[in-house]
């Protein structure tokens, strides 16, 4: 039976019974399991005979994992007993049972083993005591399996099976494998174990029968390899969470968000910062969650924030309400009111925890007003410790993953080897974008800190660790249509290509430089509203119309009667009118919010160069204005006018082209209808979604009208979350009664929303048509079936709509296969695989600008090439590639890197918990010896580093593989090390003295050469800061903050008056001037900070449009961040006065 089998039969029954399974295999496995180190057993009858049957697991056991074994034997008595203690042989039981053991002991021809044993019992690890109390008889057969003494839960085994061989694989028995039951008999067990009255020590009468019998004890004159693994442990093991597994909300969890939150907060707990940034699908709410939860339970104080979008206000309550986490125990704003307090409101923080969900936005920039505002309250609560949370950190330049993972990062706290942290000491009291780009351009020192900071993990890489994902199924259906509607899709990029919409932007025609972005994006998204449905396409050219006529019927018609300058004003007003002061993006977007849901712009995502970019526009666009001539306002006027004519022609006729061709059938409809009553009589719930509102109103209308005309037989829901609702005004309904978004997830997906009352009220639905606002932070596993009305240009955003129903499959749910289904339209794909080749290489402009992501969209449009071949692999294709490059991107992935070292700490960490006793007067202190299979000699090595006048500069332990001479992490030390134990070269018979001693300086020879690299890499590093520390501070930026402070000392009262009229002390100008000197090429505010440097009065000029970039609050905040932070010293080690010596090591031989 493989291990596998044996597993689920004996977790999946739960009995032993000696007949399926054995207690033998039984104790085995679990002697095997890594987490257990301490085995509690009270029987009846205990036999080293039946320790035997379990000699190689029991030996792992005690000495890889420096296991302790406790035996309460009791006084049960059977007839023989009765006739052998009525004979009057024997005073008590405790007589009978040393005589007995000295019986089964005498048989035992292994004297090794009995060695063994003996030398446990001798050191403690073996503890036997009878129970002498007053009661008939000690019934008791358990046996508790434990990571520590004090825990509070593990496994146990009760039942019916003594410590004997028949009683291990014998007699038919039977017993019961229980977690549940575990915290109790640990408690029962101990509090018996430490009875004065009930109990009896039998240790000693049991180490004088193992030695009477014959026990070879091997001779130890080498210090053992488990003592300098012990040492090693007492070095380098730190304290670790633990989930208790009894507690309901953690019983909840999938395997990878129990070690993410024991990852997570160990990230926490050395940097001060973590960001958790798991793919779509694996619960990262639920992770951090469970994070806090953990504070929450170790932590005496703690004052939680939580930073997040006001929409995902009602998830985070869920989430940590599942986790047992109350209102009154966190507190949660959004971005919006984070960028809205004044700092005085922030500065008397004390929060323990702040958790920033959606990091991407706001956050991946530090030169926003969310980014400052955070760092400010880091400034002024040192301590605070910061969990972020992003799904798509691939998806950003290096420079934002180092932005994000820097915002709490604790840089004291940083390893001395780490590579990165050199930048971070070069630029302590502020991380400069230069010293940011510098960092991002060092693959080692990035990825580095990647590993460090950031956790993770995606559907690909975690599969299969214990956790379970359904299978995707891909249909792609293709959908016939009538000829005349082939011909509209056909004709549509013609037709689009060649409309010029005069109202978007219409300073390019005064200026012909000018990019017409807003148009190439309008194009792009009409081509996507065909492919979506033909009633979005409809309503966006009926609103295109619009506005043309709007435009017309305002300005174009009054204007072509005027002449002359009162043409020219009449024009410069249009202009004035149609930009305003609104930002760029917004003007060249006008159209889009009138037929698509968007949200207006979020102030805590600006950044400062948006901020300038803005400012420079409107300067820019008012110059224009003002140059406008009379010649140049008619030319406009009249080529505005004839685009309009043009426009408005082509228009009507498309849209009266499309009325007639869908008046009687749409084909798309039709065949999701057919596929919705396959998926439904199989018994599967569906979601349809699409990007856009209109869409989903109108397939909402029909499929409502053919289901449910006339009495309801299908109950449905519909979501569209979006400004623009439905004709009634509600943007979620219930069949057709108004609803909220969270109710009708609820009655669509009470299993996993953990409604059940709904299905036992018998409302549920078993339809939702939805916008993408269901697509993050949902669990709606109720549902196996996807139906994508249209794609999103970003495949991410596919993929978290798939991640609504393909999650991690609960424990025993067979619900295997999912289905995500998508209707092409071939003709409409060849139209916008047309318009791209058209836009070549101006594609990255047109979707860097809009929501639209260049480093995604050449899986889209792979997948828009592949669907005319490929079709069924088409979507699956594309979402491997984006899944491929999110898992090379950073080209490492933290997961393993945690998890191997979760496991060596908890090796090291519990082997150390219980006490070895050492070795008197080793032949060769400092040094064990093994002769395993690995030849990885481990060594840690004390420098203590001093320079050429011997002067002490820092210490620090570093650990060597003696054999290949290299520095080592202590993943790889730990392994090697712990591996060794059961290959210990005991005393001098094995290896001599003197070849001992041989190895020894070998391995000294070998060490010194790492001290020199040592050595070397330090002063490297610090060659580093001395030619880095001043290249920090950029030229123009001195330049520009002498020029101030020089125009303050020639003009003190005009600098004075002009900082009090921005409400600014006048001292402060010092940090004000000290800030501008940190400002480099690479930041936002270089531009400002060239101008000042070449005038300063522009500054003085300027000042109440540039006083908010350089306001002394924030710029205190950015000053002081490093104030803590411990000054790199630049000089030198010299290695003839740098002093090693090894603390802990073991050389492997042959």
């Amino acid at each position: 039976m493989t291990d596998t089998t044996f597993e689920d039969q004996l977790l999946g029954r739960k009995v032993i019974d000696n007949r399926n399974v054995s207690m033998t295999d039984a104790l085995k496995y679990l002697l095997k399991k890594e987490e257990f180190r301490i085995l509690d057993v009270a029987v009846g009858y205990f036999y080293i005979s039946g320790l035997l049957l379990l000699k190689d697991e029991f030996t792992n056991f005690m000495d890889n994992r420096n296991g302790h074994f406790r035996i309460l034997m009791g006084n049960e008595t059977n007839g023989a007993t009765v006739n052998v203690l009525d004979s009057g042989k024997y005073h008590d039981y405790a007589e009978l049972i040393q005589d007995s053991t000295e019986k089964d002991t005498s048989k035992i021809s292994d004297k090794e083993f009995l060695g063994k044993v003996a030398e446990w019992i001798k050191e403690g690890r073996i503890e036997i005591k009878i129970y002498t109390g007053t009661a008939n008889y000690f019934h008791a057969k358990s046996y508790l399996f434990a990571s520590s003494l004090n825990t509070g839960y593990g496994t146990a085994i009760v039942g019916s099976s003594n410590f004997s061989k028949s009683g291990l694989e014998g007699n038919t028995e039977l017993n019961v494998l229980t977690q549940d039951g575990f915290f109790a008999l640990h408690h029962w067990y101990n509090d018996l174990w430490l009875s004065k009255d009930e109990v009896t020590d039998f240790s000693p009468e049991l180490i004088k029968i193992v030695k009477s019998n014959g026990a070879k004890q091997t001779l130890q004159q080498y210090k053992p390899v488990k003592e300098t693994y012990y040492d090693f442990a007492n070095i380098f093991a730190q304290p670790y969470a633990e989930l208790d597994m009894n507690k309901e909300w953690v019983k909840e969890l999938f395997p990878h968000q129990r070690s993410g939150i024991i990852s997570v907060k160990e990230k926490l707990d050395s940097l001060n910062t973590a960001v958790l940034s798991d793919g779509v699908g694996l619960g990262k709410t639920r992770t951090a969650a469970g994070v806090i939860r953990l504070y929450l339970e170790t932590e005496s104080v703690n004052r939680i924030l939580i930073i997040a979008d006001t929409k995902l206000k009602d998830q985070w309550h869920d989430e940590l309400k599942a986790v047992v986490i109350k209102k009154h125990e966190y507190e949660y704003i959004s971005r919006q009111q984070l960028v809205n307090m004044d700092y005085d409101q922030l500065k008397d923080n004390n929060y323990t925890l702040i958790v920033i969900d959606e990091a991407h936005l706001g956050f991946k920039n530090n030169n926003t007003e969310a980014y400052k505002k955070v760092l400010y309250m880091r400034q002024c609560n040192p301590n605070v410790k910061g969990l972020l949370l992003t799904a798509t950190p691939w998806n950003n330049a290096r420079e934002d993953v180092i932005n994000i993972g820097s915002l709490f990062l604790k840089v004291d706290a940083i390893p001395n080897d780490r590579k990165y942290k050199q930048y971070f000491l070069l630029s302590p009291n502020k991380l400069t974008n230069k010293v940011v780009k510098h960092l991002a351009n060092d693959d080692a020192a990035f990825k580095e800190f990647w590993s460090d900071v950031y956790l993770q993990r995606t559907r690909k890489t975690y599969g299969g660790k214990g956790t379970r994902f359904p299978h995707r199924n891909f249909p792609s259906v293709d959908i016939p249509y009538e000829p005349r509607k082939n011909e509209i899709f056909s004709t549509n990029f013609d037709v689009i290509a060649d409309l010029k919409f005069p109202y978007q932007d219409p300073i390019k025609y005064i200026d012909d430089s000018k990019e017409e972005l807003g148009a190439k994006q309008l194009k792009m998204m009409l081509l996507k509203r065909a492919d979506s449905s033909w009633k979005a396409y409809v309503t966006s050219l009926q609103h295109i119309v619009d506005k043309l006529e709007k435009l017309n019927d305002l300005y174009l018609k009054p204007m072509s009667f005027l002449k002359g300058k009162e043409l020219l004003n009449h024009y410069k007003g249009f202009l004035g009118t149609a930009y305003g002061v609104l930002e760029y993006e917004d003007n060249v977007n006008l159209l889009f919010k009138d037929f698509e849901p968007s949200e207006p712009v979020d102030p805590s995502q600006q950044s400062v160069r948006s901020q300038l970019r803005k400012q420079r526009y409107i300067e820019n666009l008012k110059a224009q204005i003002d140059d406008l001539t009379v010649k140049k306002a008619k030319n406009a006027v009249e080529q505005m006018t004839a685009d309009y004519n043009s426009d408005v022609s082509t228009l009507k006729m498309l849209i009266d082209s499309l009325n007639k061709a869908y008046s009687k059938v749409d084909e798309k409809v039709d065949e999701i209808i057919e596929c919705i009553d396959k998926e439904r009589a199989k018994g599967h719930k569906i979601i349809l979604v699409s990007q856009f509102a209109d869409t989903v109103e109108y397939y909402y209308d029909r499929l409502y009208t053919h289901y449910n005309r006339p009495q309801l037989k299908y109950p449905m829901g519909m979501i569209t979350g979006a400004s623009n609702t439905d004709e009634n005004g509600y943007s979620a309904l219930i069949n057709q009664k108004p609803s909220t978004k969270k109710d009708v997830l609820n009655h669509f997906s009470p299993r996993s929303k953990k409604a059940i009352e709904l299905i036992d009220d018998n409302s549920q639905i078993d339809l939702v048509v939805a916008t993408d606002t269901i697509s993050t932070g949902q669990n709606l596993q109720d549902a196996v079936t996807l139906m994508n009305i249209d794609l999103p240009y970003n495949p991410m955003t596919l993929e978290q709509r798939i991640g609504r129903i393909d999650r991690p499959l609960p424990k025993g749910d067979n619900n295997d296969q999912i289905y995500i289904y998508t209707f092409p339209i071939y003709q409409s794909i060849n139209s916008q695989l047309k318009m791209m080749k058209r836009l070549g290489n101006k594609m990255e402009g047109v979707l860097n600008d809009t929501e639209f992501d260049n480093v995604v969209l050449p899986q889209y449009e792979g997948y828009l090439k592949d669907i005319t071949e490929k079709k069924q692999n088409a979507v699956k294709t594309m979402l491997d590639k984006t899944d491929d490059q999110m898992i090379n991107h950073s080209d490492f992935s933290s997961e393993k890197h945690s998890e191997a070292y979760q496991q060596a700490n908890k090796r090291m960490y519990d082997f150390k918990a219980n006490q070895l006793i050492p070795l008197k007067a080793p032949l060769i202190p400092d040094y064990s010896f093994s002769n395993g299979k690995k030849d990885h000699s481990i060594a840690v090595v004390e420098i203590k580093y001093y320079d050429v006048n011997g002067s002490y500069l820092e210490k620090e332990n570093i650990l060597v593989d003696v054999n290949d001479s290299k520095k080592v992490e202590i993943i790889d030390a730990e392994k090697n090390l712990n591996g060794e134990i059961a290959f210990d070269v005991h005393n001098s018979q094995a290896l001599s003295q003197g070849d001992a001693l041989t190895a020894v300086e070998r391995a000294k020879d070998k060490i010194y050469n790492v001290v020199k690299q040592q050595v070397a890499e330090y002063n490297k590093q610090h060659e580093f800061f001395a030619k880095n520390i001043d290249s920090t501070k950029n030229k123009t930026a001195v330049k520009a903050a002498v020029a101030l402070r020089t125009s303050a000392s020639q003009e003190p009262q005009m600098v004075m008056s002009k900082l009090q009229s921005v409400n600014v002390d006048p001292k402060l100008l010092k940090d004000i001037t000290k800030y501008v000197e940190t400002i480099d090429k690479d930041d936002d505010l270089f531009p400002i900070v060239q101008e000042i440097a070449n005038n300063p009065n522009v500054f003085w000029l300027e000042i109440n449009k540039y006083i908010k970039f350089f306001n002394p609050d924030s710029i205190r905040e950015m000053e002081n961040v490093g104030k803590n932070i411990q000054k790199a010293s630049t000089r030198k080690a010299d290695l003839e006065k740098t002093q090693y010596k090894v603390l802990d090591g073991n050389i492997v031989v042959k």
